[in-house]
């Protein structure tokens, strides 16, 4: 045998993956695989005229008898993994293939089936069943495959529907929460909306220590090889704990309606549990960051939604866009008036150059020391000129749509809060979420109170009778400065959205004036058509030089940003008379990020023209 021919025999029996569960790529053991090549050197130096079928012999016969020592039996058994191992690995990712969320399942398969290889008795069984119906080694790696097929397909026929709702791991919170965040997403996908999602899953929490209890830790049923179904006593007991647990503080608002729960109805709800779990299933599988690549360019939800009537909600917003507007032009037009100790020449340049978006060309101190002020006086310039006139504009304006009184509006917006959204609060509204999280944040008592006076529509006098504790004055007054708690909290929340929209109206204006600079100057670049191939479509240079091969593609786009970033120092320059060439690698940046961003502009706007 040739030193070739050695040393592929020998990396056929030396090479061993982690036997742990690991979603990551599992590495080699370095260490066992050392001392498997070892061994294996030491054999083919002994039987020189062997090869991979006399091997395979040798190993299955000594782990088939009990007189061989335990090392050779656990070196005789690993060797066998690691020869079927590579058959192994190719086999489960073939068969992933054919079910849904294709890597997943294949890392399952992978787990499921090195449990069966590392425990000797389980192959030892494999391999004895093989030698029953052929003496041909060759062939053993073919029946491995079946063998481990049939395992795994007996692993899916025991998970039960029952299995794919309750195989929760109720020693970790970390790993429940997520099975109970994947429940409430595939409810939803399913069609089923607030408050019956919060409904379902707060009885599912109770159900599945119940069903695991009662059906697989039972002595009577651990030797049952599946999921079996539940019985009425099981339902009957998450719907006591349902109905004890609905009105603790931790309980969410959702499952304080309505009347208590029967085993009939929590029956109902966990097949419907059941039915969205399969279906998110065969959902197509989608790549993580792709989804949130695409999240982070998506509309924001409008956040004066809840101050608006369907009928004039794009005219509030368009009211709003074009007064602040206004008011920029008219601070921009007095801007000499106003007492600063930044100079009159470069005021018109603080706005443009250095208020903080992702296109900014200088942070805040770099403008300060071109300008010879420090920074604190840019950032009072900024606030006042600037940020105090828009959120006077602003409140202005929220106010006239209010009929001049907030106060008045708090009062009625958490009294249809509590009467009608109380249970089932919009989950889209900034509002109705800071006085979901007010109610969170009260005492389980003062809770309790709500739940019941809103959540069950008692009357003072049922709550009296209910707590047994408290007279009618004492539950009115704690309601009443609930009620008036929450008021605080809906006009707090009104007032941070004026500043978080102000200062978001601000940075999108700026940082369209810097766009607009690179939209002008892109429309003058010779290269237009590589560098929306390159950034529009998100083609790689490769593919790019495949498609134009007579163009030299890096150096087209080199050229492309060095005359984008030439465009932004001239404009800064000649409109300012602030240099940029010390921040050149700052403003390269600004041009890489508007780059990155130019699949989601007009394209029309960048003049096709090639």
């Amino acid at each position: 045998m040739s030193n070739g021919q050695s040393q592929e025999i020998i990396d056929q029996f030396c090479i061993l993956y982690e036997k742990t569960s690991n979603p990551s790529y599992r590495g080699f053991k370095p260490s066992m695989q050392q001392r498997l090549k070892r061994h294996m050197e030491k054999l083919v130096q002994l039987h020189p005229d062997w090869h991979t079928n006399d091997y395979v012999d040798y190993f299955c016969s000594i782990i088939n008898q009990e007189s061989p020592p335990e090392s050779e039996q656990q070196f005789a058994h690993l060797h066998l993994v690691a020869y079927l191992d590579t058959s192994r690995c190719h086999f489960i990712r073939q068969f992933s293939r054919k079910f849904p969320f294709p890597l997943a399942t294949c890392l399952h398969f992978f787990d499921l089936t090195t449990d069966v290889l590392y425990n000797r008795n389980h192959l030892k069984k494999i391999i004895h069943g093989h030698n029953a119906n052929t003496s041909n080694a060759a062939n053993l790696r073919t029946y491995i495959e079946g063998a481990l097929k049939n395992i795994i397909i007996n692993q899916i026929n025991w998970e039960s529907d029952w299995h794919l709702l309750c195989n929760v791991d109720l020693t970790s919170r970390r790993k429940f929460n997520n099975a109970a965040q994947k429940l409430r997403e595939a409810l939803f996908r399913h069609g089923i909306t607030e408050p019956l999602v919060s409904q379902y899953c707060f009885a599912w929490q109770y159900f599945v220590p119940i069903y695991k209890n009662n059906r697989l830790y039972n002595p009577n049923q651990r030797k049952s090889r599946t999921w079996v179904q539940p019985e009425q006593t099981d339902f009957e007991e998450a719907a006591r704990d349902y109905n004890l647990n609905r009105f603790l503080a931790d309980a969410p608002l959702q499952v304080s309606s309505g009347s208590n729960v029967t085993a009939e109805m929590i029956q109902q709800w966990m097949n419907t549990c059941i039915q969205a779990l399969r279906n998110s299933q065969k959902l197509v599988e989608l790549s993580r960051d792709a989804d949130s690549y695409e999240k982070q360019y998506e509309q924001s939800v409008n956040p004066w939604e809840t101050l608006e009537s369907d009928q004039n909600s794009a005219e509030f917003i368009n009211q709003i866009t074009s007064s602040l507007q206004a008011q920029l032009q008219r601070i921009d037009q007095n801007i000499d008036k106003i007492r600063s100790k930044i100079p009159r020449q470069f005021r018109q340049a603080v706005m443009p150059l250095c208020y903080p978006h992702e296109l900014s060309l200088l942070v805040q101190d770099q403008f300060a020391k071109k300008v010879g002020v420090n920074q604190g006086t840019v950032a009072r310039y900024i606030a006042n000129t600037y940020k105090l006139p828009l959120l006077t504009q602003m409140d202005s304006l929220i106010r006239t749509q209010l009929d001049n009184d907030l106060e008045v509006w708090s009062q009625n917006y958490v009294k249809e809060f509590l009467s009608k959204r109380f249970t089932n609060p919009h989950q889209n509204q900034e509002i109705d979420r800071a006085l979901t999280v007010a109610i969170e944040s009260l005492e389980p008592h003062l809770q309790l109170l709500l739940k019941l006076r809103y959540g069950q529509s008692y009357s003072i006098d049922t709550i009296v009778k209910c707590l047994d504790n408290e007279s009618s004055d004492t539950i009115e007054k704690k309601l009443n400065l609930i009620q008036h708690d929450l008021e605080l909290a809906a006009i707090e929340t009104i007032n941070k959205l004026k500043i978080s929209y102000i200062e978001q109206f601000i940075k999108n204006h700026y940082k369209q004036v810097i766009s607009d600079q690179l939209v002008t100057a892109f429309s003058e670049i010779q290269s237009r058509k590589i560098m929306k191939m390159r950034y529009a479509q998100r083609m790689p240079e490769e593919k790019i030089a495949r498609l134009l091969p007579k163009e030299n593609v890096s150096q087209a786009i080199n050229q492309a940003k060095q005359q984008l970033r030439q465009a932004l120092l001239q404009w800064s320059s000649g409109t300012y008379g602030i240099s940029l060439e010390p921040e050149k690698d700052q403003v390269s940046q600004a041009v890489e990020t508007w780059l990155n961003q130019l699949y989601c502009l007009d394209l029309n706007e960048l003049h096709s023209g090639e």
